[in-house]
């Protein structure tokens, strides 16, 4: 297939100097004005002309604007390439407990608007929002028959058993829920922006967030906690599931002091032969490793799940879950105690490489 080509000073606006130039060589534009082949309106139809190509290492080019689409990347090696990070958005409307077309609810897992389904995915610079009304829901009364009580609503997921996939300069932006790493994945996220309040990074496969900004959002009605960063439910068979090396865990302006979580142990339910109760294998494991830590942050929490005779038990940080920090600094820093820190040793194994299982990271 022909490379399209072109120059990057020909595409990006004064406004947009600061971001990543296009790319030298593309195999597909997604713009509001295609006006040539290889040119599509909608992220989805270029996806559907890469599947066709049979071409490795595709490349999907999308200029700056607004896309309205929820659709998942199932090619392998295939890149997601925006003109700017703040000015490239892909956003859609949906919340687990908002029907589908189908006349389903959405259920969590679903509710994303962009899912890895694929191996050796890119995704690089543009934002991905969940656009669901999460603080205007959250205000309304109990009995509103208007108010949606399942309101996690999932901004980008990486879907189960997707391998290696980097995600390099793009914002992702939600409430509850706003980023699913599903168990079988390993993922990379570099400079990249993550926002949200309850549970916001969660799931059970292994992510590195590095040198990345992890922004807390506030309720629109006070109260403590108002989130928690993560809530991981790695294997206890697997060495680590959501890292953060050299990262920034702040907080948007209204957000008070010792008012988010750092991480909660979460046990989905699953189905075992005696029954479906909360996973005891799942043992989440969450590092911060040369984090600032602000002054929203007040250490790690419990969780409730169900047991088998659908009785409420409580997952505890100190003893269901493997939560640590090194070298943190910052307000928010070391408030969990000495149990809560790595070890040298622990800390000198701990390289991007050997969490990720090699180094195709870089490449």
């Amino acid at each position: 297939m022909m490379k399209l080509s072109m120059y990057a000073a020909a595409l990006l606006s004064v406004a947009s100097s600061l971001a990543y130039a296009a790319p030298a060589t593309y195999d597909a534009m997604v713009t509001a004005t295609p006006s040539g082949e290889h040119q599509f309106s909608k992220i989805t139809q270029a996806l559907e002309a890469a599947k066709a190509s049979n071409k490795e290492n595709y490349v999907i080019y999308i200029t700056n604007g607004v896309y309205n689409e929820k659709f998942d990347v199932n090619v392998d090696k295939v890149t997601l390439e925006g003109e700017s990070q703040d000015k490239t958005i892909i956003e859609y409307n949906a919340a687990a407990g908002m029907k589908n077309p189908q006349g389903n609810t959405w259920g969590t897992s679903k509710s994303f608007v962009i899912r890895v389904k694929a191996d050796d995915v890119t995704l690089r610079n543009f934002t991905v929002r969940n656009s669901f009304d999460y603080p205007a829901n959250d205000v309304k009364a109990k009995d509103d028959p208007t108010r949606l009580n399942a309101s996690q609503a999932v901004a980008l997921s990486v879907g189960a058993g997707s391998e290696r996939a980097k995600v390099m300069d793009v914002t992702i932006e939600g409430y509850q829920d706003t980023l699913l790493i599903r168990h079988d994945t390993t993922s990379y996220f570099h400079n990249c922006t993550v926002k949200g309040n309850v549970d916001f990074i969660f799931g059970g496969g292994t992510a590195v967030f590095d040198d990345c900004n992890i922004v807390a959002r506030a309720r629109t009605k006070p109260m403590t906690p108002m989130g928690f960063i993560t809530a991981p439910s790695t294997d206890i068979h697997q060495a680590y599931g959501l890292v953060f090396m050299n990262s920034r865990i702040t907080k948007e302006a209204n957000v008070p002091a010792d008012s988010f979580g750092l991480g909660r142990p979460w046990h989905p339910s699953k189905t075992f032969s005696d029954g479906r109760y909360a996973d005891p294998d799942a043992k989440g494991s969450t590092i911060y490793y040369n984090c600032y830590l602000d002054d929203h942050l007040y250490g790690w929490d419990k969780m409730s799940g169900w047991d088998k005779d659908k009785q409420r038990i409580w997952f505890e940080p100190d003893n269901d879950a493997r939560f640590f920090e090194f070298n943190s600094k910052g307000p928010g820093a070391n408030k969990a105690g000495s149990k809560h820190v790595l070890t040298t040793k622990q800390a000198q194994e701990l390289s991007i490489d050997h969490v990720l299982g090699g180094n195709w990271y870089r490449s």
